[in-house]
């Protein structure tokens, strides 16, 4: 067994967490919900199986993103056509053949405007497993915001789950959690504006300037640093990071805070590097807590493990 070192931290003065696949996650997977609203609207032809969707999605979604990065164009027309490609390439262009010959343009647009509407709800989504414990855990110590590359629906997933407080919650202190289907919350994100979205910033994660734009969204304020040595020991250095992303994604939300000219400009952040075992949101209770980077970085397997970070402590390995 790998020797371990208590770490306690002293709160941060934010807190951010990245939306999809940190927050919450399809239900079910977004290949299987992508398959069962295009056999509702053309029951008559042929299914298409999530895992062609899938392939398709993805080969769609690269392309998209390196012609129109950041929702270039309008989210919606964005993802009008995304949906599109990735249709007509799951079909072997079946879905453009039934758009001109068999099925109306008013069909298609139908079925292309109400999966894109599908996806503007908490219904197609699900909470993962350890955030309501560990935000319940936290969000009376810390300011907690929501920063995330996804587009404007991201406030009304986010609202619909409990995450957001909802207008008429503003002045709420606590509200109860957790309907049958898991959709009601405390409102750990008390404003719109807390959910810093890189459609709205014009930058997206890696990029230091959404990072900086959370600071003054959330705090109202410039970013606060502490000088600290390369040479510090790593526990030093964690103690002096003042905000702390949270994230699944290590290009994304890991690297541009330890590494690169990023980090240079974002020297008060440091990292929470969610690695969970699986796309399902399955996390693994009880695992290894690591602090990587010279402390920049902590690497955990589920966040419920660190909800004694800020409090009495948390053994770690560091690395």
């Amino acid at each position: 067994m790998r020797p371990q070192v208590k770490l306690v931290l002293p709160p941060p003065r934010l807190l951010t967490l990245d939306a999809f696949g940190t927050v919450y996650t399809p239900r079910p997977s977004v290949p299987d919900q992508y398959s069962q609203i295009y056999s509702q609207h053309f029951p008559t032809y042929r299914a298409l199986p999530p895992a062609r969707i899938s392939t398709s999605f993805r080969q769609a979604y690269k392309a998209r993103l390196q012609s129109h990065p950041n929702y270039f164009g309008g989210e919606k027309e964005w993802w009008t056509e995304l949906i599109k490609a990735t249709f007509t390439i799951a079909a072997a262009d079946a879905f453009t053949e039934i758009s001109a010959v068999q099925v109306s343009s008013l069909a298609r647009e139908v079925f292309v405007n109400d999966l894109y509407e599908h996806f503007n709800s908490g219904q197609a989504y699900m909470l993962m497993p350890d955030i309501t414990e560990f935000l319940d855990s936290i969000h009376s110590v810390m300011r907690i915001g929501i920063l995330s590359n996804s587009d404007s629906r991201c406030r009304v997933v986010l609202r619909e789950l409990g995450v957001l407080a909802s207008e008429d919650d503003l002045t709420t202190v606590q509200r109860t959690v957790g309907d049958k289907d898991g959709r009601s919350g405390h409102g750990w994100v008390k404003r719109d504006q807390d959910v810093v979205l890189s459609c709205e910033v014009g930058a997206e994660k890696p990029d230091a300037r959404i990072f900086e734009a959370a600071v003054e969204n959330v705090l109202g304020s410039s970013a606060i640093t502490e000088p600290v040595s390369p040479e510090d020991e790593p526990l030093a250095v964690a103690k002096s990071v003042r905000y702390w992303h949270v994230g699944d994604d290590v290009e994304k939300d890991v690297l541009p805070l330890v590494d690169s000219s990023n980090a240079l400009k974002l020297q008060g952040w440091g990292a929470v590097y969610l690695k969970r075992s699986g796309d399902d949101g399955v996390s693994n209770l009880g695992g290894d807590v690591c602090l990587t980077h010279g402390g920049r970085v902590i690497e955990v397997t589920d966040l419920r493990d660190l909800t004694r970070l800020w409090d009495d402590g948390v053994d770690v390995i560091v690395e």
